[in-house]
């Protein structure tokens, strides 16, 4: 009933998530494991592997994870039966900013769902104490459910290389046509922690390019601002220069979305571009 497609270069996290797959996931499954140690991107390891996937359910996983609650198989099957369900995960917002960033935005109009115990043991949830799904954009890319006929539609996009940004596009690619659930059925463990890295922030920015924006969503301005705040970090904390660093950020500032005050207070963040 389920084809669990792995990306794997770490032979220990491998084998103990095997062995808690087995005592824990409760339905027929399949693990199809794609030896990668550095050989190819995320999205072209989750290709290959999605087209060996003998079931109609497709379940995409970091292997540094293991599963706290058991029969959590049939949790996820039953929600992606779920009407016009694209994506199923255990963390995502959803709000897609103006300005590129991750799926994480905290804002006035935007929410962070989320249902990971970190590696740190620390437990994150928003969840109200009954079952939930919660309707998002971004979803991360620690777990990614969905039926084949959805993967069959959109795929991992191949021009995202890398191991940064696979989660983003496929996610926000769905959400443009059906609707993504964060769901607290599913509870997990995680052994590390993303890295914002150079190679993060440029996919970020392809992933912008091809997505767009979602002209339906409210914009929420102190996300917005955050962002921009952020993204200006980025740009001077990774080297790029001055003349290609105000052209990335300025293309970004949107009067009609931010408004006027908004924009100037963008714009005043500028200056931090100056060496």
């Amino acid at each position: 009933m389920l084809s669990i497609i792995v990306s794997s270069y770490q032979p220990h996290f491998y084998s103990d998530l095997k062995s808690n797959i087995a005592e824990t996931c409760g339905i027929p499954y399949e693990i199809i494991k794609i030896h990668n140690p550095g050989t190819m991107g995320i999205c072209q390891a989750y290709n290959l592997g999605a087209k060996q996937a003998k079931f109609s359910n497709l379940l995409f996983i970091h292997e540094d994870i293991l599963f706290v609650n058991k029969g959590w198989g049939e949790k996820l099957v039953e929600t992606l039966q779920t009407p016009d369900c694209g994506i199923v995960g255990v963390a995502g917002g959803n709000y897609y900013s103006h300005i590129p960033a991750t799926w994480s935005n905290k804002g006035y109009n935007s929410v962070n769902f989320i249902q990971v115990v970190s590696q740190i043991e620390q437990y994150h949830s928003n969840f109200g104490k009954k079952s939930e799904r919660k309707k998002v954009k971004g979803i991360d890319g620690v777990l990614l459910a969905c039926k084949k006929n959805i993967f069959d539609e959109f795929k991992f996009n191949e021009d995202i290389r890398g191991y940064h940004g696979y989660d983003l596009i496929f996610s926000l690619s769905v959400a443009k046509k059906y609707t993504n659930y964060i769901t607290n059925e599913i509870l997990i463990k995680h052994f590390s922690s993303g890295n914002f890295s150079k190679e993060w922030f440029e996919n970020i920015l392809k992933v912008r390019e091809i997505i767009g924006t979602f002209q339906d969503q409210k914009t929420d301005q102190k996300v917005e601002r955050e962002n921009f705040y952020k993204f200006i970090f980025y740009l001077k904390n990774f080297n790029y220069s001055q003349k290609d660093s105000f052209k990335i950020a300025i293309k970004y500032i949107n009067l009609k979305k931010f408004g006027v005050i908004n924009s100037l207070k963008m714009i005043y963040q500028l200056r931090h571009l100056v060496y």
